[in-house]
């Protein structure tokens, strides 16, 4: 997904002059970049019009606005609140979002979709997992893969078990609370 994002980077926002950028581990962001927010901050304050508050959350995605090199931040605006991040902040919380898992995308809707359905896994193909993929697209969806696939997971209702020891975490809870 990396690859894939700095790839659309570079055809929908390249590298310019008049385009200010900074290099973080795995990114390299400039205004203009679609970027998603990928761990719940309370505390990252915001500004909207005449609204203000705090918390941008996992998921949340944005447009960069500003980057000032020189004292080291960058604004990125989500859904009309404008959040400042410093250069560590956002190397460590902020991703490329040009293309997005469908598990990132779930909550969130998007002009257009392009879904690519391969081969792989058959485990991994489930009938909800097409529907989200489906139901994120507002106006273009554009599904990409084999007719064979597609059939296979419409039909495969079948939900995985989770193992994760819910059950046993609320009854040891409750036990320990009596």
């Amino acid at each position: 997904m990396i690859e894939l994002n700095q790839k659309l980077q570079q055809t929908l926002n390249p590298k310019a002059e008049n385009k200010t950028e900074f290099k973080s581990g795995t990114y390299t962001f400039r205004v203009g970049d679609k970027v998603m927010q990928i761990k719940n901050n309370y505390d990252i304050t915001w500004k909207k019009v005449e609204e203000s508050g705090a918390g941008i959350f996992n998921g949340d995605i944005g447009n960069i606005k500003m980057v000032d090199r020189g004292s080291p931040t960058l604004a990125v605006e989500f859904d009309g609140r404008l959040a400042f991040y410093t250069f560590d902040m956002a190397n460590e919380q902020l991703e490329l979002a040009y293309a997005v898992t469908i598990h990132k995308s779930q909550g969130s809707e998007f002009e257009a979709i392009v879904l690519p359905i391969l081969g792989g896994y058959d485990k991994l193909y489930f009938r909800n997992l097409l529907y989200t993929a489906v139901t994120r697209a507002k106006r273009i969806l554009v599904i990409v893969g084999s007719k064979g696939r597609i059939e296979f997971m419409v039909k495969n209702d079948r939900r995985m078990l989770r193992y994760t020891g819910l059950k046993a975490m609320l009854k040891e809870s409750v036990f320990d609370n009596e």
